[in-house]
């Protein structure tokens, strides 16, 4: 696999159950660039922005349950593509939308119960 083909940027658990998730992640996409979001799949795919270091991603995040409760998020992406990509400008951008995403779902779970 190429340094600029899809991967994984992370995978996050929640002790929350997979509805309650999803919620919260369509509530966090809703100032980014959503492009597609499918209830039924738990799967959104939208876009993140050009910053000094990328020419922007192609995203996937997927909300599965957890077999030992809970519920996991997981976001994979690919970039844009430019003949000005890089490696590690990627990777740097893959941390922030990171950041971003578990940001935005933690604020919207804020006062959700956890599972015991």
């Amino acid at each position: 696999m190429g340094v600029m083909d899809e991967r994984e940027l992370f995978s996050r658990r929640y002790e929350v159950d997979a509805a309650a998730l999803w919620t919260a992640l369509r509530r966090a996409l809703a100032t980014m660039d959503l492009r597609e979001a499918d209830d039924a799949t738990r799967t959104a795919r939208f876009g993140s922005g050009v910053t000094w270091t990328s020419w922007g991603q192609h995203l996937l995040a997927t909300v599965t349950d957890d077999p030992t409760g809970g519920a996991t998020l997981t976001v994979r992406g690919r970039p844009r593509g430019s003949v000005l990509s890089t490696g590690w400008g990627e990777r740097l951008h893959a941390r922030e939308i990171e950041g971003q995403i578990t940001r935005a779902v933690d604020a919207a779970l804020a006062g959700t119960p956890r599972m015991a």
